[in-house]
C-alpha cells in the first residue's frame, strides 16, 4: 500500500567436516570444524606407534587412501581415517647363493624401525657380487643396512673368479 525498500540478507551456508579414528589407538586426525561451503579442506591422519594408516572412509565408501587429504567442501562430512596393525617385529633372512660362495651375517628378528646390517663375505675363489630380493637387486654393496619394516629374504649372490 505504500513505497518500500527491501534489503535481502544472505548468510553463507557452512558444513561440518568431523574426522575420527578406527581403531581409536591406532592414531590421531586433524582438520575437525565448521567450513562455509567451497571452502578447501585438508584433514590429516597420523599413525600411532605399532600402526600404519590405510586409508579415510566416509560410510563404506573409501575417498582417499593419502594420509592426508584435501577436497572442497559441499556438504556436512564424516571421515574415518582407519589404520592398521603393524607387527613389533619383523624375521630377516639371509642366505648365500651359491652356499660354497661365502657367508652371510645379519639375519634375525628386529623390532620394527630398527636398523639391520646384513653383512656377506666371499669364500676363497669367489667374489660378492650384490643383494637380491625376489630376484631384484637390492643393493651391491657387501654390507647392506636398511630400517626394518616388514619381512624380508635376501639373497647374496657370489661369482666364481675365473683363474
Amino acid at each position: 500500500t505504500s513505497n518500500r525498500s527491501l534489503v535481502a540478507n544472505f548468510v553463507a551456508v557452512s558444513y561440518t567436516v568431523a574426522t575420527s579414528a578406527a581403531p581409536a589407538a591406532g592414531g590421531s586426525t586433524s582438520g575437525d570444524g565448521t567450513y562455509t561451503h567451497g571452502s578447501a579442506v585438508t584433514v590429516t591422519a597420523t599413525a600411532n606407534p605399532g600402526f600404519a594408516f590405510a586409508n579415510w572412509t566416509e560410510g563404506a565408501s573409501v575417498v582417499s587412501t593419502s594420509a592426508s587429504y584435501s577436497f572442497a567442501v559441499t556438504s556436512n562430512r564424516s571421515l574415518v581415517a582407519n589404520f592398521s596393525a603393524t607387527p613389533a617385529a619383523v624375521s630377516i633372512t639371509l642366505t648365500a647363493s651359491p652356499a660354497a660362495g661365502g657367508s652371510v651375517i645379519g639375519g634375525g628378528t628386529y623390532a620394527v624401525g630398527s636398523v639391520v646390517k646384513a653383512v656377506a663375505s666371499a669364500n676363497r675363489g669367489y667374489s660378492f657380487s650384490h643383494w637380491t630380493e625376489n630376484g631384484t637387486k637390492v643393493s651391491s654393496s657387501a654390507t647392506y643396512k636398511f630400517t626394518a619394516k616388514a619381512n624380508r629374504s635376501l639373497v647374496a649372490i657370489f661369482k666364481k673368479r675365473k683363474k
